[in-house]
């Protein structure tokens, strides 16, 4: 398949419209960010910058941003990230810098075959997806009960996708660029890791494996669960041990990534993590092998590197207490796992149509809602009268909306608020806690019942705050501190306005408390993690897709492993690592929905979209990109 880009005038002319409406777009996203805007337009204005004098900029910088920058605790973003704007600008410079020529074009048919046939199921469920009324009635904010929740799941995809003429043209013209994408995906883990170090010190020390805290690191998506992190971490750590068979001046990335990316593994305390984790580093050193038995002992202590570092990690995580604990309930929870697939299933439409291409992408937590009679999801969103916006919440869940605040270092804070509560047991409830996301703790908590159910009441409450955002490191780092509002009772409604939050000198700590700003800062959590997804993947994408998206996400991970193996026995490492990030990914999807956190499923499809050119470049016999006598100099 050979896509033609457009030629003289014209072209020139569609390449400026386009690089325009990203830039557009991208400005228009930093105008309204809700908070940290200031600076995240400095780092993507010196983004574009370095992306103008070296077009290859985008191989490292983006698999650090994809996993490692995120705002979403503080912005209450869900549906647009940071990550997206840097996509963006990506556009936009090299549209006009280095606009792709017909090569980087031009696949062989098996690949031409797979890419359309991906790019067809996923168009297809998504637009089924925006159409379907499906549990929706026009009032929600919450973006997975929404109809355009549908292009939320389908922008992974489609960003790997444009991004792949400008990686094919990289590796065209650049030797070794799939090299420094590799070394891009290590720094991003090695990034990643201090983050969770951060969180570690502040929660539960570095060294402590025994107090049951299990990290989110920089995973807003996990707000409703999952297991984002680990499936991550499992991606990434065959690429942080394969560059450092590329060069020695790639060894202290590697071992940085390596061992921190090991230890990130170990805190989630995720027993599918550690088990994608163990077999993407194996499936990495046995894909090097072949390739690397006649080059000496170093070499083949390299490759079987990774998978003795994973398991000594592994063994000594499942001897802790946490995972003891974890592992003795391993029986139990694949229980609560078999009813969640089958409670899950049981909501799709009957019918070949069904079968063949789902219900449409973001259509599953809508069918459940409209049709489970239990893990039924909580829903909220915004409304108006005389008196302004509020914000209401229906209760089917343990479900929170919350937002980060600064508290005075002393004294207590006044919390004040009006709401309106359905029937008599429509209470509303209030925390206070030192918070990353998962796990919440000093927390200073209260409630109250409606007296005059229907009609809006005024609630104040003083809450002492001395023991919340403990810092570290010299007040460097401090814990995140949230205020958090809930229905108590399930199956009420209750809505809440003029939510203020102030200090002993008058002082507003919180911010968009009136809602006219929409739901900006405000992020919402659900400790029922089955109300959300069906915990496999696959049984997702039939859901979702059908047997059409299911096989296309099959065929582009075994084409990927397939051009990673090529690669591999070619002497190239990163085509190891290509084969072991995928495999890992798809163990990572037996027990959860990966490719629902849009950042880490973009860096998936990335990592796929590298297969694929190696898996091209073999087919039309050009040779790899790092020989095997230049990997070690």
């Amino acid at each position: 398949m050979t896509l033609r880009p457009q030629a003289g005038k014209t072209g020139a002319a569609l390449r400026l419209a386009s690089a325009l409406l990203c830039i557009g777009l991208a400005a228009w996203g930093l105008i309204v960010w809700p908070v940290g805007g200031s600076f995240l337009a400095a780092g993507v204005a010196v983004y574009a910058i370095m992306l103008w004098r070296w077009p290859g900029a985008f191989l490292v910088v983006l698999p650090v941003v994809l996993p490692a920058l995120d705002l979403g605790l503080w912005t209450g973003w869900m549906v647009v990230t940071e990550a997206d704007l840097f996509v963006l600008v990506t556009l936009a410079v090299l549209l006009y810098r280095v606009p792709p020529v017909r090569a980087d074009l031009s696949f062989g048919r098996l690949t031409q075959a797979v890419l359309l046939l991906l790019i067809v199921s996923t168009a297809g469920s998504t637009v089924m997806g925006l159409l379907s009324p499906l549990g929706f009635d026009g009032r929600s904010g919450n973006p997975f009960l929404r109809q355009d929740n549908a292009l939320r799941l389908a922008k992974s995809l489609a960003e790997a996708l444009v991004l792949l003429p400008f990686l094919l043209q990289r590796r065209r013209t650049q030797p070794g660029a799939l090299a420094w994408l590799a070394g891009g995906i290590a720094a991003g883990l090695a990034v990643v890791t201090f983050e969770v170090l951060a969180e570690r010190v502040l929660f539960a020390g570095i060294l402590d494996f025994t107090t049951d805290y299990r990290v989110a690191g920089p995973f807003s998506s996990m707000h409703v669960g999952g297991g984002h992190i680990g499936a991550y971490v499992s991606l990434a750590l065959p690429y942080a041990f394969a560059v450092g068979l590329l060069s020695l001046r790639w060894l202290p990335l590697a071992c940085v990534a390596g061992v921190g990316g090991a230890y990130t593994l170990i805190v989630t305390f995720a027993r599918t993590g550690y088990a994608a984790g163990l077999l993407g580093c194996a499936a990495m050193g046995l894909a090097l092998l072949p390739a690397r038995w006649r080059r000496g002992g170093l070499a083949r202590a390299l490759a079987v590197a990774p998978i003795v570092l994973v398991v000594i990690a592994v063994i000594a995580a499942a001897s802790s207490g946490v995972m003891r604990q974890r592992l003795a309930i391993a029986a139990t929870d694949l229980l609560t796992r078999e009813t969640n697939w089958q409670t899950g299933w049981a909501a799709r439409d009957p019918g070949l149509v069904t079968e063949v291409l789902g219900m449409g992408l973001g259509t599953y937590q809508r069918a459940v809602l409209s049709r489970s009679g239990i893990n039924r999801p909580s829903d909220f969103g915004l409304m108006a009268d005389d008196a302004g916006r509020f914000a209401w919440i229906r209760v089917e869940s343990p479900f929170y909306i919350g937002q980060k605040i600064a508290l005075p270092q002393s004294g207590s804070v006044r919390l004040t608020l009006r709401f309106r509560g359905d029937t008599p047991a429509a209470s509303v409830g209030w925390l206070i806690c030192d918070k990353v996301l998962l796990y919440s703790d000093n927390c200073q908590s209260g409630q109250t019942t409606p007296t005059t159910p229907g009609k809006w009441e005024s609630v104040s409450a003083t809450l002492v705050t001395a023991n919340l955002g403990a810092g570290a490191f010299g007040g460097l780092i401090h814990r995140p501190v949230e205020l958090s509002l809930f229905g108590v009772e399930k199956g009420t409604t209750i809505a809440i306005r003029d939510v203020r939050l102030t200090d002993e000198a008058g002082h507003e700590l919180l911010a968009n408390g009136d809602f006219r700003k929409g739901l900006d800062r405000w992020l919402f959590t659900d400790d029922s993690h089955v109300s959300w997804r069906i915990l496999n993947q696959y049984l997702m994408l039939l859901f979702e897709s059908g047997a059409v998206g299911l096989t296309a996400y099959l065929a582009l991970s075994a084409l990927a492993i397939s051009g990673g193996i090529r690669g591999a026995l070619l002497g190239d490492p990163i085509g190891a690592a290509v084969a072991g990030s995928v495999a890992s990914f798809l163990v990572s999807g037996l027990f959860d929905n990966v490719l629902e956190a849009p950042r880490v499923a973009t860096l998936f499809y990335l990592i796929c979209m590298a297969g694929v050119i190696m898996w091209q470049r073999g087919v039309d016999g050009r040779r790899s990109a790092f020989p095997p006598e230049r990997q070690n100099t």
